[in-house]
């Protein structure tokens, strides 16, 4: 690992150096190869190849959009269910969401939601969803505590807006055995 950081170094203050002028191979004092733009005593000169510039291509002139007819967006996405910082109570881990778009949903677009992290495989048509027992334990992390986000997505996944992520914690119901003292 270190012979690859160590060329990898190397290579890179070859190239820089190299677009500036003459480069001098020495030894330090372990052995080690050194290369500098300045001789030092006992340095040979290095001879390098011209370096690999590509110039710079035109980039297509992009169509302007239409007059009066802006880019269509999306002005908010919120998140109203759950709400931050509540507590659901459900033993299977199965929730509603609801949330509130503005403009209304076009068509071909969905709500695509992540919870802790993990993006949810369905992609929904509605603003009120209801996550299964499934979905939570497909993407929910094992702690009390969840984090849950939205956003809109084209139909090509490109992402429209996002809504702020709401914090929310799961409870259980569960049944304690009691011991009989005999």
């Amino acid at each position: 690992m270190k012979c690859t950081v160590r060329l990898a170094i190397t290579a890179l203050a070859l190239w820089s150096v190299a677009a500036v002028g003459q480069v001098y191979e020495s030894k330090d004092k372990s052995g080690a190869p050194v290369f500098s733009d300045e001789p030092a005593k006992g340095a040979k000169q290095v001879d390098l190849p011209p370096p690999n510039v590509v110039a710079p291509q035109d980039r297509p002139a992009s169509s302007p959009l239409p007059a009066g007819k802006p880019a269509f967006s999306y002005a908010r996405l919120t998140i109203f269910a759950p709400t931050e910082q509540t507590t659901i109570h459900s033993n299977s881990g199965a929730f509603d969401v609801q949330l509130s778009v503005d403009p209304d949903l076009r068509k071909g677009d969905a709500f695509v939601l992540t919870l802790d992290g993990n993006t949810l495989s369905n992609r929904y048509t509605s603003a009120n969803i209801a996550l299964t027992a499934q979905d939570y334990a497909a993407a929910a992390a094992n702690t009390h505590e969840h984090s849950l986000s939205a956003t809109v997505v084209d139909a090509n996944g490109k992402v429209m807006i996002k809504a702020n992520p709401v914090s929310f914690y799961v409870s259980r119901t569960t049944v304690r055995e009691r011991r009989h003292r005999r």
